[in-house]
């Protein structure tokens, strides 16, 4: 008997590790006012100081929410991030660090997100969405009032040309406050 416990344990763990999102992992952002496409933001691991296993966010591509296909991305950016301080160009910058991840919860927690159209920063957590695998939930709250945005999930192959061979192993968020 306690072998097909541990057997069951054992077929499960995997499972169980595989909420834990992939490095790097790639989605698209909906505007919440459009319901257009607006960026792609690459998810990525990395250590902070203390050697805790953390994840971010950067955009690396923005979409034209006029004709829906891709205007820039973190090879050649335009756009602006005007109400942040230093007015960084929106494509290359990190909106989302210092996430924690939960097993018991199964969810990303404690870390924070930007948006950069208001320069605001969020407490953030993130979970993969119940009803489908290709959807990841994004909540930025003050307090317990926040708004949740359902990011897609993207491929390699969705990617453009000169972003399907990204190397984030190096990465660290670069945080502008």
């Amino acid at each position: 008997m306690k072998f097909k416990f541990l057997i069951c344990v054992m077929l499960l763990l995997p499972t169980i590790a595989s909420a834990k999102i992939s490095n790097p992992s790639f989605y698209q952002t909906i505007d919440d006012d459009t319901g257009q496409k607006k960026s792609i933001v690459a998810l990525y691991n990395y250590k902070n100081a203390q050697g805790d296993d953390l994840l971010a966010g950067r955009i690396i591509a923005l979409y034209n929410l006029d004709t829906g296909k891709i205007s820039e991305t973190l090879n050649n950016p335009v756009r602006i991030a005007d109400k942040v301080k230093g007015a960084p160009k929106m494509a290359g910058m990190d909106i989302l660090w210092d996430m924690k991840f939960d097993l018991g919860d199964n969810e990303y927690f404690d870390g924070h997100i930007m948006d950069p159209k208001k320069g605001k920063i969020y407490r953030s957590v993130i979970w993969q969405d119940t009803d489908s695998a290709n959807k990841l939930q994004v909540r930025g709250k003050i307090g317990p009032f926040g708004r949740t945005q359902t990011w897609n999930v993207l491929k390699v192959s969705d990617l453009p040309a000169d972003l399907q061979n990204l190397n984030t192993k190096n990465w660290a968020p670069v945080v502008i406050e």
